[in-house]
């Protein structure tokens, strides 16, 4: 028999979320996105999270990881639909492991000189291009792209690319 371990301080409450975000699932870096969020007017609860190594980079992966993208976009199609979202928000970070894991695409291609930008400007563009295939899948979505770095000062910065 299951063991009772915990229930919440809240009580359930439906809510409408009109957003969803896509972002890296680095544990160090969702404080920070959530808190970004709160600022942009969605307190936790109020969107769809869809957390995954590499964030939107999977919306980039037809020709390298068919499979991936395919379920990704599948993903994003679906919560779109279901939720009746009316905006989508891309994030990507600095330092994302996925971008410097040798056995995956960016990487590679960054180590063997395939890409002529900084890591900070290839994901910049790949926040772009990922805009961009967002915007194919779904034409009537309003998206954003930001990008979140390390300020001087030890505050995390989001700049917004779209």
């Amino acid at each position: 028999m299951p063991e009772f371990v915990y229930s919440s301080e809240e009580s359930f409450e439906e809510v409408d979320s009109s957003a969803l975000v896509i972002a890296c699932s680095g544990h160090a870096w969702l404080p920070y996105v959530r808190e970004f969020l709160a600022k942009l007017g969605l307190p936790e609860g109020r969107y769809d999270l869809l957390a995954v190594p590499g964030g939107p980079q999977f919306l980039l992966l037809t020709e390298y990881l068919p499979k991936f993208a395919w379920v990704g976009q599948r993903w994003v199609k679906f919560l779109s639909a279901r939720h009746q979202l009316k905006r989508i928000i891309a994030i990507s970070h600095e330092d994302c492991a996925w971008y410097s894991d040798e056995r995956l695409i960016p990487a590679f291609l960054q180590k063997y000189g395939r890409l002529e930008r900084s890591l900070k400007e290839q994901q910049q563009e790949d926040l772009r291009a990922i805009a961009e295939a967002l915007h194919s899948l779904l034409p009537a979505m309003a998206i954003e792209a930001y990008y979140a770095s390390k300020g001087t000062d030890g505050h995390v910065q989001f700049l917004r690319v779209v």
